[in-house]
C-alpha cells in the first residue's frame, strides 16, 4: 500500500506537537509555534537545532504527517501511575482527542486546536 501525503500548511499546525518530516537535520521535529525543533549531530555530538517552517524561499523543515501520540490506559490515578499506562490506543479517535506531550513544554503557553 502507498501512502502520499502534502506538507502541512504552517496555519494548520499544532504547537507543542511532533511532526514526521523532511529536515536539514531530522525528519522528525517537535513544533514550538515558531520552529521545529530537530535533533542532529554536531562535531560529532548529539544536540538540538530549531528549524524554521520550509516555505518557497525560506526554511528547512517539511511536516508531512502528525505523529499521533495516542491515548494511555493508565495503571493508575495519581502520580506516576497516571502518566504511566499497561496499554497504548491508537486510531483514528485518538487523534482528534490526544492532548499534546506535556514533558516539553508549559502547557498554558500553547494552543491546543486540532486539525
Amino acid at each position: 500500500m502507498t501512502m502520499r501525503f502534502k506538507q502541512i500548511p504552517k496555519k494548520k499546525l499544532i504547537k507543542g506537537r511532533w511532526y514526521i518530516g523532511r529536515g536539514r537535520n531530522s525528519n522528525l521535529g517537535f513544533w514550538d509555534g515558531e520552529f521545529f525543533i530537530t535533533i542532529g549531530v554536531k562535531w560529532g555530538s548529539w544536540t538540538n537545532y530549531n528549524e524554521p517552517y520550509y516555505e518557497e524561499k525560506t526554511g528547512c523543515f517539511q511536516p508531512y504527517l502528525l505523529v499521533d501520540e495516542g491515548k494511555i490506559i493508565p495503571l493508575g490515578k495519581e502520580g506516576w501511575d497516571a502518566h504511566y499506562g499497561t496499554e497504548l490506543i491508537l486510531d483514528k479517535e485518538t487523534k482528534k482527542n490526544t492532548n499534546p506531550s506535556t514533558l516539553f513544554y508549559d502547557k498554558d503557553k500553547f494552543d491546543t486546536e486540532v486539525l
